[in-house]
């Protein structure tokens, strides 16, 4: 019904609600502003615009004119005038979700990217429900390589919101960010809120990826391949998701014969291409990796940030940083290459820095592994470096031998700091040779608080009363090698000495793996420490981790803690094949990397039995 047909009676009506809504006490103008907005909303701008001027002159300090006029212009791509239309509204109303969308929107138009996804956050924490700004947002950050802080911010809109759309996007930002403990919920309640879509059912696919349900994926998959309309693009993902199953089920021949499949989509046939590498490396075929990697590198145009790294990091795992660091240098997109070029790192550059920002990327894990590569880089004497990274490494990296200042990501745009100062932490690698690490490895550069050690290692004792004390880890989340990596608590208890207190080392919830363990090995004391969380409080999980009398651990963040810190009796489990991380190398114990650890090498895929039953014999 137009306002030209409601009764005097309605009018006045809807005139009192649009007054109330808009903040005009001028009922007229008040209606002229919801018809500002309807008219937005039918895509007619020209109207709208004339509406909202009308309404910006009689009612300056209202916002919604403003808002409209800012609308109109994005739609025109008209960035000047959309700037100060938006920015007109947030003076009135600081706020307003609109209002720090639309500026945001504006930024973008003028690339100032960095400006537009500090407003599009503050735009989802004020309740905005823009969703092309929230797809726009996860597209950026995703270019930035911070999707999983997308991905949380998404995800507070997703929950107000609780539509199958916005889940979706939470969850493409999750899985872009590899966070897929995060991912997979995500997924799974944008199918259950809309079943039917092809991307959603595929989106339950990859939950099952990355909860490691591989044969539910694989059965999932072959009844979406079984359908005669899939759409092209969507079978060659589907057949993509299914090798990787395939792989980490350990049967290599059947993810090979995916390369028979005919793919429509480049990227999908560079992904499985990546894929058959890592099936050539679980076999020990190094060359036929080595051809495998570099054909995917040579299929799309600029490689892609995914097959630069496996081609990069396969170079190093054989022991040939010199070769593997500038294709490694390829993980980080463009927009980030942007910002931080890799050319920082160039020795000739780093001779004249008198100081340095260190630029956290990755996990925890791989941060501890390369930041004391800093020390072998050449930098002048005195130059000041400061490691940019999450608060919970702050206490860690002000004790260390490294003699590196620390600053918090989020703080350290208000510091000043200069484009050409700054590297990746990954990029220090090209300053690597396995001649060096031989003469003097990486480990032992960190130090825990010695007062948090002998209080955390005094009541481990009380407990033990003179029995061995060994903290265990044996489970990692990462969708593709983590069924490689991990094993079952229960298995990793039979290397344990006789009577020991097996303190948990394992972040999250792990009660009933605990308990069924227990019931495996009554001899042994199994304990979870709920004083040290040893995701966020990384300070005391390395006091708990210097209490311990040994460390049994699978490759995780564990493990490079120890090394990091030094810890004189770890033992790591090291898969075979593509799961054996380039750290290691392919052979060789101890470490080559950090020099204290031990490690214990499968000699078959999947077969633990032989590395702990090295562990058992000490």
């Amino acid at each position: 019904m137009t306002q030209t047909t409601l009764s005097r009676k309605d009018r006045r009506a809807r005139a009192a609600k649009a007054a109330k809504y808009y903040g005009i006490a001028d009922s007229a103008a008040a209606l002229t502003m919801h018809e500002a907005y309807e008219a937005l909303a039918a895509a007619a701008g020209p109207h709208a615009a004339r509406l909202a001027h009308e309404v910006s002159q009689a009612h300056p300090a209202n916002r919604h004119p403003w808002l409209v006029l800012g609308t109109v212009a994005l739609d025109r791509r008209e960035a000047e005038a959309a700037t100060k239309f938006f920015e007109r509204a947030l003076l009135i109303a600081p706020t307003d979700p609109m209002g720090l969308a639309g500026l945001g929107k504006a930024r973008v138009l003028k690339a100032d990217i960095f400006a537009a996804i500090d407003l599009f956050a503050q735009a989802i924490e004020r309740g905005s429900e823009d969703v092309p700004m929230a797809r726009l947002y996860a597209d950026l950050m995703g270019r930035l390589d911070r999707s999983t802080t997308a991905g949380r911010n998404l995800r507070k809109m997703a929950e107000r919101m609780k539509t199958a759309e916005i889940w979706f996007i939470t969850a493409d930002a999750f899985a872009t960010g590899e966070s897929n403990a995060e991912a997979a919920p995500a997924y799974e309640e944008a199918a259950r809120l809309s079943p039917a879509p092809i991307a959603h059912r595929i989106g339950l696919l990859k939950a099952k990826l990355f909860r490691q349900n591989y044969r539910g994926l694989i059965v999932g998959a072959d009844a979406l391949l079984a359908e005669a309309d899939l759409p092209p693009a969507h079978r060659d993902e589907i057949v993509t998701l299914r090798m990787a199953a395939l792989r980490a089920c350990g049967e290599t021949e059947r993810a090979l014969e995916t390369l028979s499949h005919r793919f429509e989509d480049p990227a999908q046939f560079q992904r499985v291409l990546g894929f058959s590498g890592n099936c050539h490396l679980d076999r020990e075929d190094f060359r036929a990796a080595r051809i495998a990697f570099r054909e995917a590198l040579h299929l799309v145009d600029g490689g892609g940030l995914w097959v630069r790294r496996a081609y990069g990091t396969f170079l190093m795992g054989e022991g040939d940083f010199a070769a593997g660091a500038p294709y490694y240098a390829g993980r980080q997109p463009d927009a980030n290459r942007r910002r931080i070029p890799y050319e920082n790192s160039e020795p000739e550059r780093l001779a004249t820095r008198d100081r340095l920002f260190l630029v956290d990327e990755q996990g925890i894990g791989d941060q501890l592994a390369l930041l004391p590569i800093i020390g072998r880089a050449p930098l002048p004497a005195g130059a000041k470096v400061t490691f940019v990274g999450e608060a919970r490494m702050k206490p860690l990296i002000e004790r260390s031998g490294l003699g590196i200042a620390f600053a918090e990501t989020t703080k350290v745009d208000k510091m000043g700091v200069a484009p050409e100062e700054m590297i990746f932490v990954g990029d220090l690698v090209r300053y690597l040779t396995v001649e060096a690490l031989a003469a003097r490895p990486l480990g032992g550069y960190l130090n825990a608080d010695p007062v948090q050690v002998e209080m955390t290692r005094a009541r481990y004792r009380e407990m033990a009363q003179g029995r061995p004390i060994v903290g265990v880890a044996w489970h990692s989340s990462d969708a593709i090698t983590g069924a490689h990596r991990s094993l079952a608590l229960e298995t990793m208890l039979r290397a344990l000495p006789e009577g020991a207190l097996v303190v948990n080392l394992q972040y999250g919830d792990r009660e009933a793996e605990l308990a069924q363990a227990a019931r495996s090995r009554p001899d042994l004391t199994l304990f979870h420490d709920a004083a040290i969380d040893q995701f966020a409080d990384l300070d005391g999980f390395a006091a708990q981790i210097m209490a311990l009398d040994r460390v049994v651990s699978i490759d995780n963040t564990t493990a490079h803690l120890c090394g990091a810190l030094g810890h004189p009796d770890t033992h790591v489990l090291i898969p075979k094949g593509a799961a054996c991380m380039w750290y290691w190398g392919r052979q060789g114990s101890p470490d080559r990397w950090y020099g204290n650890l031990q490690l214990h090498r499968q000699a078959q895929l999947g077969d633990w039995s032989g590395p702990l039953s090295e562990i058992a014999a000490l």
